[in-house]
């Protein structure tokens, strides 16, 4: 069986040598070479040719998609390795082979690399899609891609209720009676989602304003959901929240 010519690019060298040595162990991949910044991994893609890329997202200033833009017909698949899931919509996910989460597990590289081999997706078909959104996707995006079980489902931002911290994880629960139990920290979320309407109420909950139903003042003040679940504002968050909410909501 022919070796597929892998390559690496991500900013950690740590990372760089823990997927070499996955992709070295499968005895399916050979890795032609790895990069920890954008400007070696041009010169790189331009005189090593591989059949896919392993890539980071987030390469400061930079990030890859810049790279990939730059490439009209790329003759290699692309397969994202990052820790930043809601990079993810659709359209991405369209144009990627695979989109794999860190912390991610050997399992998830070999089966990559079987869908390389099965050159299921093609990426230089999809680059004007992904084009597309990268020039969209920055301030205005209203959905979020969860990692399941068998690939992702792509979340209305609008569906979820609150986010409840787990952890290092975070379970979201939607309307509908419908939860997922993500691999981001609910201080990710906050960030996320803090201009979309979101608000951390207490250090294990973060609730979308829009499905409040009820709010409940007193020494323990609490907000009721659309599904009537109650859920505590703490405390110190209490004069901070009713304030800021003055102007929205009549007191």
């Amino acid at each position: 069986m022919k070796a597929i010519k892998a390559a690496i690019l991500d900013d950690e060298n740590s990372n760089i040598e823990i997927l070499k040595k996955i992709l070295l162990d499968s005895d399916s991949a050979e890795v032609i070479w790895t990069a920890n910044n954008i400007d070696d991994a041009r010169k790189l893609i331009e005189t090593e040719k591989v059949d896919v890329i392993f890539m980071d997202i987030k390469m400061p200033p930079h990030t890859s998609f810049e790279l990939l833009e730059e490439i009209e017909e790329p003759k290699f698949e692309v397969i994202f390795v990052t820790a930043y899931q809601e990079y993810a919509v659709q359209a991405l996910k369209m144009a990627a082979m695979d989109y794999i989460l860190k912390p991610f597990k050997a399992s998830d590289i070999t089966n990559a690399l079987e869908k390389v081999r099965n050159k299921q997706n093609k990426f230089g078909q999809l680059a004007g899609l992904m084009k597309n959104y990268f020039n969209t996707m920055p301030d205005n995006f209203s959905k979020i891609v969860v990692h399941v079980a068998d690939g992702y489902d792509i979340v209305d931002i609008n569906d979820i209720m609150y986010i409840e911290a787990l952890d290092s994880y975070s379970k979201l629960k939607l309307k509908g009676n419908q939860s997922y139990v993500a691999s981001k920290s609910l201080k990710d979320f906050e960030e996320l989602l803090s201009e979309k309407g979101f608000y951390r109420i207490h250090k294990s909950y973060l609730i979308n304003i829009r499905h409040m139903i009820k709010i409940v003042k007193g020494i323990s003040a609490s907000v009721i959901m659309t599904n009537g679940v109650s859920i505590p504002i703490s405390a110190r968050k209490k004069d901070v929240f009713f304030e800021e909410l003055k102007g929205v909501i009549s007191f």
